[in-house]
């Protein structure tokens, strides 16, 4: 065999696995239709902002089914507002706003998708986009404060 002919037969075997990969995220998108665009931010006064690493939108208690759909699949540096209303994210690659009565629960956790961290240094957010998703958060600091807001939020949009 030449080295054209493996370098070609090498770059057709690169172009297919991206052609493949490109095609199952696709698919994996499709799977998702159910799952609502996030609200947009709205203009609120923050009670409480903190610094934060979005780490992942999933389906709810499946920590490995990563949500793709609408721009949610990327991790990134964010920012979480706090409101009387419900909490704001000013992420790298998207805003999002979850209505206090869309949470269903705010909990710690210690892994999801693609990240392991100290037992209790993840926040997840129960809420609903349509279908029931948990949001994934990383507050940078002590988290402590923030958590207890989030909390109250849950409790209040239970009682909604």
């Amino acid at each position: 065999m030449t080295k054209e002919l493996f370098a070609l037969l090498s770059a057709g075997l690169v172009a297919l696995l991206a052609l493949l990969a490109v095609l199952g995220v696709l698919a994996h998108r499709r799977r998702q239709r159910d799952v609502e665009p996030p609200l947009p931010w709205i203009d609120a006064a923050p009670t409480l902002v903190a610094e934060a690493l979005y780490v992942a939108t999933t389906r709810a208690g499946e920590p490995y089914q990563r949500i793709f759909a609408h721009g949610l699949g990327f991790r990134g540096r964010t920012r979480v507002a706090i409101d009387p209303a419900g909490v704001q994210l000013v992420a790298d690659r998207r805003e999002m706003r979850i209505p206090a009565d869309r949470i269903r629960a705010v909990e710690r956790a210690t892994w999801t998708i693609d990240r392991v961290v100290e037992p209790g240094g993840i926040i997840v957010i129960a809420h609903s986009l349509g279908a029931e998703v948990d949001t994934y958060l990383r507050l940078i600091g002590d988290d402590t404060e923030a958590f207890e807001a989030l909390r109250a939020l849950a409790r209040e949009g239970a009682r909604s």
